[in-house]
């Protein structure tokens, strides 16, 4: 279309130049056009038909994606595994009003020993676990209740009365990777005040993240995982456990995550991607809390727990690929050392410190400071002295103005170093 365009204007212009009695001007060679094709546009996948079927003995498990309706709105779904519960809710990409439903199952799925088909019937007696399935209907469906809870047995706080009779068919693949394959056909009996016809059907792969005291699998590894007992720590006090990477090339990592000890909390962090860490608090007393770091780029690693304000400890590991380590730490607030520094006359305004990793040569400056920050382990000089307390016992390098002294630290003690002293 741009040649036949360009070359009927060269005409008209050559028939305008003849006609006025001028002489034809030459025209200057034209490149070859190029046609931009038109942007491919990207189709929404064709919503399939499902019949809404109350009989788990007629479900047919359609092939493709999770489709249906769901208050009145043709919808497809993505899946998702949340402990014992299969998630099914407008995939993230999609535009329209939220929606989201939650199948509770007896067990969770894809674990050793669950089985491999669930099948719920509308007449079925439910125990007080499992089978609850929690709908989030798109607004405005639902003007006064915005979720209903189909239960199998009567609320006599909801208005709505009887929730039970969802007819549920439910197909697992293997559980690996983090993901898990299956199928599924839910139908939920139609109520007076409900868009009648509400079902889910078709096949899916879940994302299935580990829950927090899930063993780490082999899509974990490398990792470092264990124990932490902490003896003496203050109330409200908050445990924190990281590292610090030592790679290759001079380069390294570090990451960390911290908990409350009082409130039992549960943490994971993953901003030093992809390495992953994960923290279960203890109660600060009897039972230890329990950490990983997971996915680990192979080197050599520097472990470590502390309480704000507290004692500190550490370990220094070698993390090989596929490496699965178990390096258990222990806190105790009295079986701590401090320091004092004298540093150098040398203009110096802070002192920094690093464990020392036995057989191995001094970190580089960067990986040092790394350390140091993470650790905490960094002092300003006031008075022209620095000082550290609650120290674990160990060897640690003591750098300052340039100058490196290596110190041992003994619980109960306060070690002093003097940069001047030879």
């Amino acid at each position: 279309m741009s040649r036949t365009i360009f070359a009927a204007i060269l005409g008209l212009g050559l028939i305008c130049n003849l006609g006025c009695g001028s002489k034809p001007q030459p025209q200057p060679e034209q490149p070859n056009a190029v046609l931009t094709p038109e942007p491919k546009v990207e189709l929404p996948p064709p919503v399939v038909k499902v019949n809404h079927e109350m009989d788990p003995a007629k479900h047919v498990i359609p092939p493709g994606s999770v489709t249906g309706r769901i208050g009145g709105v043709d919808v497809t779904a993505e899946a998702r595994i949340e402990g014992q519960n299969l998630v099914l809710q407008k995939p993230e990409a999609a535009p329209g009003d939220n929606w989201r439903v939650s199948i509770e199952l007896p067990v969770e799925p894809g674990r050793e020993g669950s089985p491999q088909r669930m099948v719920l019937k509308p007449e079925d007696v439910l125990g007080p676990t499992g089978w609850t399935v929690f709908v989030n209907f798109p607004r405005p469906v639902i003007r006064q209740w915005e979720v209903f809870s189909f239960k199998g047995s009567w609320a006599d706080t909801n208005p709505l009365g009887w929730r039970g009779g969802c007819a549920i068919t439910l197909e697992w693949g293997k559980r690996e990777n983090g993901k898990l394959p299956g199928k599924v056909f839910l139908a939920i009996p139609d109520l007076p005040e409900l868009p009648s016809g509400n079902v889910l059907a078709g096949t899916f792969v879940a994302d299935c993240p580990r829950q927090a005291n899930d063993p780490p699998g082999p899509d974990d590894v490398p990792y470092v995982k264990g124990a932490v007992a902490v003896r003496g720590a203050a109330p409200n006090a908050n445990l924190k456990v990281g590292y610090v990477g030592a790679l290759a090339e001079e380069r390294f990592c570090l990451g960390a995550t911290v908990v409350d000890l009082d409130a039992r909390q549960y943490a994971r962090s993953n901003y030093d991607k992809p390495h992953v860490s994960t923290l279960i608090a203890g109660d600060g007393k009897a039972v230890p809390s329990q950490y990983e770091h997971s996915k680990l780029t192979p080197g050599r690693y520097l472990v470590f727990a502390s309480i704000q304000d507290g004692p500190m400890t550490w370990r220094w590991v070698e993390v090989k690929p596929g490496a699965t380590l178990t390096v258990d730490l222990s806190l105790d607030a009295a079986m701590v050392g401090g320091l004092e520094i004298v540093p150098p006359l040398e203009e110096v305004t802070k002192v920094q410190m690093a464990p020392v990793d036995m057989g191995q040569p001094p970190p580089t400056d960067g990986l040092f400071e790394g350390i140091a920050l993470q650790l905490g382990l960094e002092a300003k000089i006031v008075a022209r002295k620095a000082k550290f307390t609650n120290l674990a016992p160990g060897r640690y390098e003591v750098r300052a103005a340039k100058q490196t002294r290596t110190i041992e630290i003994v619980a109960g003690k306060t070690v002093e170093l003097d940069f001047e002293k030879k």
